[in-house]
């Protein structure tokens, strides 16, 4: 390659050794940085001297600085037979034996002396062998010297007293141009991409050390078309940095200490960085980062490709690069650079011992979260919170480190920093400041008890008005209650109070406070103002750590509110930012609650895909949280009629942190559902029963977010006892707070059961009403089931068979294909899911004899291409009534936009 790239250079060194041949004695100095050709250079010309005839002498530089030396001379005689006997004196020196041996080799034709790296060869040495060849100066010599300026490992003149002599000659190598990459590529590839040649000349700095070196790393096919772009910073170049580590050591002991200060300190390398992490003088300093630029090494102060840092630190111990990562924190400190760059360093060497190292690490926690690295900023608070005393700031670090590790993974938050938290806690180790905060996060986890307990030690007979708004956003669908129902009047003047230690009843526990926070008023009003409240929080909140469980609170309301569409929508939308945003975590929590919602519409296929990939992310059964997961997917699994695996779920052991949260209720509910639909029906009322209780313990007992009575009522129907069961669900009617939804139409079926036969159909046709409206579509099948049976022991065989055709209908389709092919029903099933439902009939639409005659009068205007206004004022009715009705029409019509309405009215039976 040589020829190729140096071809100028060589032709100088040829006409020089010509000269040479014809009597003309030269010394040539070859002058250039680290793995610029010299030696390729003098390989060839050495190579061509020698077919020419002539005796070439090689002498390596480096040889006489190894252990032990080989001096120049001894170099020299090992290469020259022995002077004749008597011509040389006894016992002389390796220097007087090459002088008296130099001229009968010189005798033979021309001799060429070729010396590499002379910077390294003692001044002494050399004067001496230039002196020896003046004596012969009429003798054919050549002598060729490579010398690189910037490596002054001894102190002496080469280069200005070799420019003195009168046949000394200088020839510097520069770096190569594009033209000299191009023309060392083409010697590999034929037709290489003219955007590699720019490539190859930047990455190698025109070294063609290093250039050969990339020309290994790569393919030749591949540079015939265009670059990637992953090649320019960061591909596998293992080649390539091997070469920049042996520049480095070529360099000497400080270019070698450079590039590692370098290669620690990345893109924010500055001279003044670097001089303030090594000792070596500003002037050495500056020269050698010169001579590695000439080297092609560095850009500036950088690197010019990844994989020449990583095999430079990697050519370290571990003690050396820690070493050089608390250095470089402590200078870039100092150095005011951002926290960011500190923090790197710290983390790298895992060092926080000091005050200000840990303050650096959570301030650069917090850019991160900023740009939404939200692992990077858990390593470095993990980090500083290895290395922190038991002091306040250990308990901020760990709320700040459970606040933002919830969006990787809920459960390990739960497990690791609410359970350290707690422990603080409990031993009075953690400062009221934090209170607020920890009641937050186990009120977030469903951990009711403990939150109050937090709550208590802040104060006892502290105000509940204290507490600031949004506060506790994620509370408020648990303490809705406790304003609207209470057996006597709260005082204007008296502020509510906290729940008592030991959690009994002594009297109303008001919270009114928190409901003058937008979040608390999601259950006050209508179910209307509840749906509307929580939308308007979801539109004007932006996804973040401090909003994610009131958002979640949000969308907990719109269930509670029984508008699902909007719920399963914003669910989805919420899926997906999480995912865009990275945070796993979030993904979890509204996937939980889209399959929950799911379960509700009757999407059962869709929920299992929510539920998978929340097992992805919720991996340990320990937490809380995995109590939740691992109750909706038993309960969507026992719709689907799979009792097996449903059984699998519940042979599992029960962790202990499970019946410590407020998870634990839907547990025993969806547990105590198979036990009825399994015909265990006193197992079952164990179970509602037990809810009962937990619910009045953990103060959650409301009848519009824990309807457990509901399921003791249907428990003692299964057993026969019509008296208890009727005395649950008037308990329940007397706390409902009367809004309707799904909750009254499940009274209102079950009432039906325990109605005489005539009253038994009305109540079953209310309860349908309420249903369509909420969009419950297994509650609709079931209630279509036991309507069809109602009306059947009337005799209204024809309707009956319409009833059960049209639960068939929604049964098949909530369920997947193969779940209704292979879901047999068992003997007694007490609440019929889509899989026994799917088994009474094939499907149908619901007919217009299920439509009401309101709903009739606005289809048929509809029909005929009237406008939702057009309608409502035709009938003199609103346009939200008329919304209404054509909602309940499309569900029951089976129908999906307005353009069928008419279609299907003439399809259906007078």
């Amino acid at each position: 390659m040589a020829f190729v790239i140096r071809a100028a250079e060589f032709e100088a060194l040829r006409s020089a050794f010509s000269r040479c041949l014809h009597g003309m004695s030269r010394t040539i100095l070859i002058e250039g940085g680290v793995g610029c050709g010299k030696s390729a250079l003098l390989h060839a010309i050495t190579e061509h001297a020698a077919d020419m005839g002539a005796t070439v002498l090689s002498v390596q530089g480096r040889s006489t600085a190894a252990h032990p030396p080989i001096s120049l001379f001894q170099q020299l005689v090992a290469q020259v037979p022995a002077p004749p006997p008597g011509e040389g004196p006894a016992g002389a020196t390796a220097a007087l034996q090459f002088s008296a041996a130099l001229p009968h080799v010189a005798e033979n034709g021309a001799v060429v002396i070729s010396v590499d790296d002379v910077q390294d060869i003692p001044w002494s040495e050399l004067d001496f062998l230039l002196q020896t060849v003046s004596w012969h100066r009429s003798r054919r010599t050549l002598i060729l010297l490579s010398h690189c300026p910037h490596l002054r490992h001894r102190d002496q003149p080469v280069k200005t007293e070799l420019l003195r002599r009168p046949n000394a000659q200088r020839i510097h190598l520069g770096p190569l141009d594009e033209r000299g990459v191009r023309a060392a590529v083409t010697t590999r590839v034929n037709r290489p991409h003219e955007q590699w040649i720019e490539l190859l000349h930047h990455l190698s700095g025109g070294s063609p050390l290093l250039l050969r070196a990339l020309l290994e790393d790569l393919r030749d096919e591949d540079m015939e078309v265009r670059p990637t772009g992953a090649e320019t910073t960061s591909g596998p170049l293992g080649m390539y940095g091997r070469a920049v580590v042996s520049c480095l050591y070529r360099s000497g002991a400080s270019a070698v200490e450079l590039g590692r200060l370098i290669s620690v300190l990345g893109d924010s390398a500055t001279p003044e960085l670097l001089s303030g992490m090594t000792r070596i003088s500003p002037a050495v300093m500056d020269q050698q980062l010169e001579a590695l630029r000439d080297s092609g090494v560095l850009d500036g102060t950088n690197f010019r490709h990844g994989s020449a840092p990583r095999e430079i630190l990697a050519d370290l111990g571990t003690l050396q690069r820690n070493e050089l990562h608390r250095r470089a924190a402590v200078v870039q400190n100092n150095a005011g650079s951002p926290t960011t760059e500190v923090a790197r360093h710290l983390l790298a060497a895992r060092h926080a011992a000091e005050a200000w190292q840990r303050s650096a690490l959570r301030d650069a926690a917090e850019t991160a979260i900023g740009q939404e690295k939200i692992r990077l900023a858990v390593r470095y608070l993990e980090l500083a919170l290895e290395n922190s005393p038991n002091t306040p700031d250990r308990i901020e670090i760990y709320l700040r480190l459970a606040l933002i590790t919830q969006r990787i993974s809920p459960a390990a938050t739960e497990i690791r920093h609410l359970t350290a938290l707690l422990s603080a806690f409990h031993s009075d180790k953690m400062p009221s400041t934090a209170y607020d905060g920890l009641a937050d996060l186990l009120f977030s986890y469903g951990k009711i008890q403990e939150a109050f307990a937090v709550l208590r030690r802040q104060g006892a007979e502290s105000s509940a008005a204290d507490v600031r708004a949004g506060d506790h956003p994620s509370i408020a669908w648990l303490w809705a209650w406790y304003s609207h129902h209470t057996d006597q009047p709260q005082n204007d003047g008296q502020a509510p109070r906290l729940p008592p230690p030991d959690g009994g009843g002594a009297g109303p526990y008001g919270a009114t406070a928190l409901f003058q926070t937008f979040e608390g008023s999601f259950l006050f009003g209508e179910r209307g103002d509840w749906a509307a409240a929580a939308e308007n929080l979801l539109e004007v909140s932006t996804l973040s750590d401090s909003t994610v469980w009131s958002m979640a609170c949000a969308i907990k309301a719109l269930v509670i509110a029984d508008r699902l569409e909007t719920a399963w929508q914003w669910c989805e939308w919420l899926v997906k930012e999480s995912a865009t945003r990275d945070a796993p975590g979030w993904q979890a929590v509204f996937s939980l609650q889209q399959a929950t919602v799911a379960l509700r519409q009757g999407k059962l296929a869709a929920g299992l895909d929510c539920i998978r990939l929340v097992e992805t992310v919720i991996t340990e059964r320990s937490s809380g949280y995995a109590c939740a997961v691992e109750t909706v997917l038993a309960a969507t699994h026992m719709e689907m009629g799979r009792y097996d695996e449903v059984a699998r779920v519940f042979a599992k052991p029960i962790p202990p942190a499970w019946e410590k949260s407020i998870y634990w209720l839907s547990y025993l509910c969806a547990r105590g559902s198979f036990h009825l639909a399994t015909n265990r029906p006193h197992s079952a009322l164990a179970d509602f029963l037990r809810i009962g209780k937990v619910a009045e313990r953990t103060l959650v007992d409301h009848p519009t977010l824990v309807p457990w009575r509901l399921y003791v009522a249907e428990a003692w129907l299964h057993l026969g006892d019509e008296k208890m069961a009727a005395r649950m669900l008037d308990e329940h009617t007397a706390r409902d707070p009367g809004h309707g939804g799904r909750n009254h139409a499940m009274v209102l079926r079950l009432r039906a059961r325990l109605a005489p036969p005539h009253r038994r159909v009305g109540l079953l046709f209310r309860a349908m009403d309420e249903l369509l409206a909420s969009g419950d579509r297994l509650e609709q099948a079931r209630t279509l089931h036991e309507l069809g049976a109602a009306l059947r022991g009337l005799g209204h065989d024809s309707w009956a068979a319409r009833a059960r055709a049209a639960a068939a209908h929604i049964a098949r389709n909530c369920l997947p294909d193969q779940a209704v092919a292979r879901s047999p029903a068992p003997e007694r099933v007490g609440r019929p899911g889509p899989a026994a439902v799917s088994a009474v009939g094939t499907p149908c639409p619901v007919g217009q004899k299920l439509l009401t005659r309101a709903e009739h009068r606005v289809a048929a205007l509809v029909a005929k291409g009237l406008t939702n206004r057009q309608v409502a004022g035709r009938l003199h009715i609103t346009v939200s009534t008329v919304e209404q009705h054509l909602t309940r029409i499309y569900q029951k019509l089976g129908i999906g936009q307005r353009a069928d309405i008419g279609q299907r009215l003439k399809s259906l039976p007078a």
